[in-house]
């Protein structure tokens, strides 16, 4: 219930920019599942122009992110650079691996302007395998 008062209690801006992170976080859960990662890719790099700020893009992500439980840090990269993209915003999403204990581990980060945006934590664990930059507007 507090997350429902705390909610209400924000701008009707950001209600509406996380309701559409929301959206575009259960777009990509459902993408990654049913569609090739080319098909998805290209979907997340599709270039308007728009004026809503990075940082508040990326807050909105963080914030729902959190609200889906389940959400991998690739789906969380993946609809930040949607978002960024509908914005005219550049941005690259890194993903890397890693070797944790027996096994292997992967984790996805973005950065906009030369500075990550999602997925900072444990970033510097993992060797980048690929980077795929936006296309700009």
């Amino acid at each position: 219930m507090r997350s429902v008062a705390t909610f209400l209690a924000l701008p009707g801006s950001d209600r509406r920019l996380l309701l559409g992170a929301l959206a575009t976080i259960v777009r990509v859960r459902a993408g990654l599942r049913l569609q090739s990662i080319e098909r998805l890719k290209t979907w997340a790099q599709q270039a308007k122009a728009g004026d809503i700020p990075a940082d508040q893009l990326a807050w909105a992500v963080r914030v729902a992110s959190r609200r889906l439980p389940g959400t991998s840090c690739l789906a969380s990269a993946l609809a930040l650079q949607r978002l960024l993209s509908q914005q005219g915003l550049v941005s690259e999403l890194h993903i890397g691996v890693a070797r944790q204990a027996e096994a292997f581990a992967a984790h996805a980060w973005l950065t906009h302007r030369g500075e990550i945006v999602i997925g900072a934590e444990e970033h510097e664990d993992f060797t980048q395998l690929v980077a795929w930059p936006s296309k700009p507007a």
